[in-house]
């Protein structure tokens, strides 16, 4: 006999149910408990290091990014070993709270060794000793073959589901398609991963720059509305500091205002942004004409120049 019971509510009286708690954030607006986020971003771009600043204030329960935290015992399942996490604590040291277990299988899990993983990080949260899981990268711990399957996200994805039931936040680390996608959507694999968690973050280099070397943009796309859609940051990896950046394309502006002032002064007529690219050191990495556009329009705003 069939126990299962199934409750429908009218559209129109919705809204005398009972008030939904408000949203638990570890990060706010981007990690929550019972909620699952995917973070993308291409090859050695910044994702585990932008996870590994998060973990220092998480530890404590301070900001981050301008964004509050609040003080969370982390389990980061890595495909990277000790030896590289040791060399990256030595600049980023992070306080108790956080563990890493690093390589857990010898080879891509099972389904069902994938399942007790999440059984172990389920007894941890029992115990009062988890409130986030990251997962660095999910390819490498895929049950199954491919990503492109559904079936195998879903298997994947489904106990994930149910450690977050248990209050859980879980953070997961991908890679992006090789095809330009649209913002929100780069994610590689099936769309069913994108469907399927509560809060997408996509990190992109700032710009092409030299100053831009360590400039970031983080995109989120949400179920909540806490989510901000842009946040710009930079980090120094001399001392693994983060800052948050109010307006990067000012910082941008200033940072290269003394060249295109140089390659100005050198003409001696008026020159177009086109002709300005035609003069640019060939050891520095040009702007787009674009930018450079925007550059010499903020320039003439500044009274810097003359159009």
């Amino acid at each position: 006999m069939n126990s299962l019971t199934f409750m429908s509510h009218p559209m129109d009286k919705l809204d005398q149910l009972p008030a939904s708690s408000p949203t638990d954030w570890l990060w706010h607006g981007y990690i929550a408990r019972g909620n699952l986020t995917l973070l993308t971003s291409l090859w050695k771009a910044g994702k585990t290091t932008l996870v590994t600043g998060l973990l220092q204030h998480l530890a404590d329960g301070q900001s981050f990014l301008g964004r509050a935290c609040v003080a969370s015992r982390t389990l980061m399942v890595s495909e990277e070993s000790p030896q590289h996490w040791v060399e990256r604590l030595r600049t980023m040291p992070v306080a108790s709270g956080a563990r890493v277990m690093s390589r857990p299988f010898l080879t891509r899990p099972t389904s069902e060794q994938w399942e007790s993983l999440v059984d172990h990080a389920i007894s941890l949260r029992q115990a009062g000793e988890l409130d986030l899981l990251v997962v660095d990268p999910i390819a490498s711990f895929l049950p199954g073959r491919s990503e492109s399957d559904a079936g195998t996200l879903m298997a994947m994805l489904q106990p994930l589901q149910r450690l977050a039931a248990s209050g859980v936040a879980v953070l997961l680390l991908h890679h992006p398609r090789k095809k330009p996608s649209d913002e929100g959507s780069a994610a590689r694999g099936s769309g069913a991963l994108l469907g399927f968690v509560d809060i997408i973050l996509e990190l992109h280099r700032f710009g092409r720059m030299q100053s831009d070397n360590c400039r970031r943009r983080l995109i989120g796309l949400s179920r909540h509305e806490e989510t901000p859609a842009n946040v710009y940051y930079q980090w120094d990896p001399t001392n693994g500091k983060f800052q948050a950046l109010q307006d990067a394309y000012s910082r941008q502006f200033r940072d290269n205002w003394e060249l295109v002032k140089a390659l100005l002064q050198h003409r001696k007529f008026a020159v177009t942004h086109n002709e300005l690219l035609m003069d640019w050191p060939p050891d520095r990495a040009k702007p787009s004409p674009g930018i450079l556009y925007e550059w010499l329009n903020r320039a003439t705003e500044l009274k810097l120049v003359r159009r």
